[in-house]
C-alpha cells in the first residue's frame, strides 16, 4: 500500500517541505517563464485588448468633432449667414473626411448654404430683374 503523503511535504519524499527544484531561466523573486503555444523569443499572436474597426483609430474623436461641426455649420447656414457658414461646413467636412471620418451630411449642406447663398446675393444685389 502507498504511504498517505503529509501535506508538508513536496511531493518528492522530502519531509521538510522544501519545493522541487526551479526551472531554468527562473530567479528569485521574478515570475517564471510560461511557454504556452509559441517558441521562446517569440511574440503571442494576438495584440493585447481588442481591435477598433475603422474610424475608431487615433484621431476619430477630432473626426468626430469635425463631423459635428460641419452638420451644425451647415444647417445653420440654411437660415442665416450660408455664403460664410457653407464653405465653413465644407472645410470642417473635409477635416473630419482627411482623420477618416465620413461627413457627407455637413459636405452636402455646406453645398447646399453656398448656393443658397449666391442666390441670395445676385438677388440682393443683383436686382433679380426687378426694377428700380
Amino acid at each position: 500500500m502507498d504511504t498517505p503523503r503529509n501535506d508538508h511535504t513536496s511531493g518528492d519524499g522530502d519531509p521538510n517541505g522544501s519545493y522541487p527544484p526551479q526551472q531554468p531561466g527562473y530567479q528569485q523573486g521574478q515570475p517564471p517563464h510560461y511557454q504556452g503555444g509559441y517558441q521562446q523569443g517569440q511574440q503571442p499572436d494576438y495584440q493585447g485588448g481588442y481591435q477598433q474597426g475603422p474610424g475608431y483609430g487615433p484621431g476619430s474623436a477630432q473626426g468626430e468633432n469635425h463631423k459635428r461641426n460641419s452638420v451644425i455649420l451647415g444647417v445653420v447656414g440654411l437660415f442665416i449667414f450660408g455664403i460664410v457658414l457653407g464653405p465653413l461646413a465644407l472645410w470642417q467636412a473635409s477635416k473630419a473626411e482627411a482623420l477618416g471620418v465620413k461627413s457627407t451630411a455637413g459636405k452636402v449642406l455646406g453645398w447646399i448654404d453656398l448656393a443658397f447663398g449666391v442666390l441670395g446675393l445676385f438677388l440682393v444685389f443683383g436686382g433679380g430683374g426687378m426694377p428700380v
